[in-house]
């Protein structure tokens, strides 16, 4: 079965290097990983909003929307963030066609990320 790989995210600046494609496609089933906008700030809720709008471009650049959600993850930086962000991530949901979710405080990559959030999708 084919591989698609859609878009790049840039490594280490300076080296010429990519570290990770934006979308990956096998089987039916897309991958891809979204974070608030560089440099990162605002509330957990404005990088929520920031991730799940990426998510609706993402998805919609394969044609399909989040109807077709099958997994979320989301990290938190900080548990405490679990509400404010649940108040953003509810009301974006399609309430007809709800995924699996697991929601977890994790350290991030950046002192300044609070939510990234991980989503497997049906194409």
């Amino acid at each position: 079965m084919s591989i698609q790989r859609h878009g790049r995210n840039p490594g280490t600046p300076g080296t010429g290097l990519d570290r990770a494609s934006q979308i990956v496609v096998h089987n039916g089933t897309a991958y891809f990983v979204v974070t608030g906008n560089r440099p990162f700030g605002g509330t957990a809720a404005e990088q929520a909003q920031q991730c799940l709008a990426k998510a609706d471009e993402r998805l919609a650049s394969l044609g399909i929307d989040k109807s077709r959600l099958l997994t979320v993850q989301i990290w938190l930086s900080d548990i405490r963030f679990f509400q404010e962000v649940n108040a953003v991530y509810d009301p974006w949901l399609d309430q007809a066609n709800l995924p699996s979710r697991c929601c977890a405080a994790v350290e991030l990559a950046h002192p300044d990320l609070k939510v990234e959030i991980i989503i497997t999708a049906a194409v």
